[in-house]
């Protein structure tokens, strides 16, 4: 496949004159091994001719023959710009518009960048899923080399006061904040608590929290009004990066707001080194609220929806937005999705056998995309067109026949291109090319979805009761009548 690197990614690559950063040499060699090429825009090299440092420049410019030059790359126009909603007010924004554009015309399979300007905008477009962070990318690319160990990824509530200040692990906090250890060390002495994913005493994860009281976030906004958990530090260890606990930190986290009616949650950020984190929270939601102390950026969800007609907004971007809160008027389809146990299991943890079980807390029992609240499900129904927005009734077959979970759709695709499928579940599952590639022998439906909630089993009897007859062998679009009689809600 063929991956476009940003500018942000080609200068350090390619400048001779300091230490090469491990992980753009790992992206090479793993790029190599799996046989994908490593790409460049033309109007890239005008990013570099106006690199005022005058030996990088003309060292970079001269090693840039080693790449593929994406040929005839497609010009973008101000009607296409307009439809994009993309700004360009600078000639770096043209630049980074023409990468994207190419993106979105099919020229390549990723963009590998660094920049949450094109992270946003990418969103914006809805190729989100094909541009990657370094670090999300090397990741990915691991994942198809080799079979990765077992992540630790049990959720684990505990006192800061049962983990040394000391350790490694919270040396970047150290460096950007001055007074982190007093920091800590006066907020475990307050017994405050972590969810965590640890080794023993060893933090590999870690969001520390706090409930405040109607708190004030910015410098120049007043207090909110009302309660409000705050992200006072969150952090994924080196270690265990590309493996979603990001998300599974940030669910428990809306878990925790839902159960406790906390109207708000907000978090912190400094520097270029967390573009990762706030990509991650604007994708459920978060919006920049201003800064706090002149300093930090602050980010805040609101998690209570406004009392507005649902009508106003579209499905997905209000379960975007308001996540885990979601619509289900009559005007959203739904969908009974039929799922073997085995991958039921994968998919969904917290409703897992193995959550039921002796060793639920055990991080073997677990894989990667247990951690997901974004997820993909593959499918051969024969269900031509599914909705973003619509909502997913996932029924395990064969020992529950039940229906314990919803989803919300955000994309879908149909076809057996394996380069077009691999980009799009790369950050969702750790499934190789090969085992994708199988799934694709006949015709795929790709679902990309987003997690909801779990509830107590609604089992078969029930489903037959609201008029859902028959063995529930392939996914099947269900009435909102059938849908409110399932949940038991009166019908107007």
């Amino acid at each position: 496949m063929n991956i476009l690197i940003d500018t942000n990614i080609l200068i350090p690559l390619e400048d001779t004159a300091r230490l090469l950063d491990p992980s753009l040499a790992q992206m090479c060699r793993l790029a190599d091994a799996n046989g994908h090429v490593l790409c460049i825009h033309l109007a890239q090299r005008e990013d570099i001719n106006r690199d005022r440092n005058e030996g990088r420049r003309k060292i970079v410019l001269s090693r840039l023959k080693q790449y593929q030059t994406i040929p005839s790359p497609p010009q973008l126009s101000d009607t296409e710009l307009q439809e994009y909603g993309w700004k360009q007010e600078c000639d770096n924004d043209r630049i980074d518009n023409l990468l994207l554009h190419a993106l979105c015309r099919g020229a390549a399979h990723f963009l590998v960048t660094n920049d949450k300007g094109i992270h946003r905008k990418a969103r914006q477009a809805q190729v989100q899923e094909q541009v990657h962070y370094l670090e999300q990318f090397l990741a990915f690319l691991e994942s198809q080399v080799a079979k990765q160990a077992p992540p630790p990824i049990g959720i684990q509530e505990r006192y800061l006061h049962e983990f040394s200040v000391h350790q490694p692990f919270f040396d970047s906090l150290r460096e950007g904040y001055e007074g982190f250890n007093e920091w800590y060390l006066r907020a475990a002495q307050t017994q405050r608590k972590a969810w965590c994913i640890s080794d023993n005493d060893t933090v590999k994860a870690i969001c520390i929290y706090k409930k405040e009281n109607t708190p004030r976030i910015v410098d120049t906004d007043s207090p909110l009004d009302g309660d409000a958990l705050k992200l006072c530090t969150f952090k994924i260890g080196s270690a265990v990066r590309g493996r979603k606990l990001g998300e599974r930190l940030l669910f428990s986290a809306f878990k925790y707001a839902v159960e406790q009616d906390i109207p708000y949650v907000y978090l912190h950020t400094f520097g270029k080194e967390q573009a990762m984190l706030v990509s991650l929270c604007e994708e459920f939601g978060f919006q920049f609220a201003g800064k706090y102390k002149g300093r930090d950026d602050v980010y805040l969800k609101k998690m209570q929806p406004p009392k507005r007609q649902e009508a106003e907004v579209k499905p997905l971007d209000y379960a975007v937005e308001y996540y885990p809160h979601y619509i289900d008027g009559q005007g959203v389809e739904k969908y009974i999705v039929p799922i073997m146990p085995g991958y039921h299991n994968d998919l969904f943890a917290d409703i897992s056998d193995n959550a039921r079980g002796l060793f639920a807390n055990d991080p073997k029992m677990y894989g990667p995309q247990a951690n997901t609240i974004k997820k993909a499900y593959l499918s051969h129904a024969n269900t031509k067109s599914i909705r973003p927005g619509s909502l997913l009734l996932f029924y395990r077959t064969h020992d529950r026949r039940s229906v314990e979970c919803v989803g919300v759709v955000e994309q879908t695709y149909r076809g057996r291109d394996v380069d077009k499928v691999l980009p799009l579940v790369s950050k969702r599952t750790v499934y190789s090319r090969k085992e994708i590639d199988d799934q694709l022998q006949r015709e795929t439906l790709i679902i990309l979805f987003r997690l909801l909630r779990t509830f107590p089993p609604i089992s078969h009897v029930v489903l037959e009761r609201a008029g859902i007859k028959g063995p529930i062998q392939s996914m099947r679009k269900i009435t909102h009548v059938q849908y409110e009689r399932c949940f038991n809600r009166s019908i107007n």
